[in-house]
């Protein structure tokens, strides 16, 4: 995402959030293949390591064209990779099939030729599964939130949650999200949930 001039990272009480790069690919690729991350994210299967290496190449794409992106959320007391947040580019499309669910794609690059669309920044957060259950979503989500609101024009912010993800959904609506619509992603059902004009906690 985009981080102002003469700013290299966001920082919380316990987080640092900052733009990815090489190093951080093995943790990618590791969070990745775990079947209890992935069954949330994208397709729901775990990620091979080139799937994640393309990834990782659209996320790089999307900073240097569009301004946004997943960061990597490290602790600060050790440095330890933990997972990663951010407004990542989301595209929505914008005349679906009568009866049909909108659908929505990461990274413009990968919307269909000739579908009309919009873009909608869409606040993600994923961890790797031994972080869960610590705060650090709810810390890293806050953050990207109040940086985006205080430094970012973006008039509307969104969260795609799986429909069976109840963690994810709990951390958007402590934050005020509220559900708009179920869409399409990858042929799975999920969730968009619109955030407000400022945090509610």
């Amino acid at each position: 995402m985009t981080l102002l001039p003469g700013t290299d990272h966001i920082e919380t009480e316990r987080l640092l959030l900052r733009r990815m790069d090489e190093r951080d690919l093995d943790f990618l690729i590791a969070i990745h293949a775990d079947p209890d991350v992935a069954r949330y994210i994208g397709s729901g299967n775990p990620r091979t390591p080139t799937e994640t290496e393309q990834w990782f190449a659209d996320v790089r794409h999307g900073y240097a064209h569009a301004g946004l992106g997943p960061l990597l959320v490290t602790r600060k007391s050790d440095g330890m990779r933990l997972g990663r947040s951010g407004l990542s580019d989301g595209v929505l499309e914008l005349n679906p099939k009568p009866g049909a669910l909108r659908r929505m794609w990461f990274f413009r690059t990968h919307v269909p030729e000739g579908v009309a669309f919009e873009e909608q920044p869409e606040l993600g957060y994923t961890f790797a599964r031994e972080n869960w259950g610590q705060g650090y979503a709810s810390e890293a989500a806050r953050a990207v939130f109040a940086y985006a609101r205080a430094h970012l024009a973006h008039p509307a912010i969104m969260s795609v949650i799986h429909a069976d993800n109840v963690a994810s959904r709990t951390v958007a609506r402590k934050f005020g999200a509220r559900y708009v619509d179920d869409i399409d992603m990858n042929g799975r059902l999920y969730q968009r949930f619109l955030w407000p004009e400022k945090t509610v906690a």
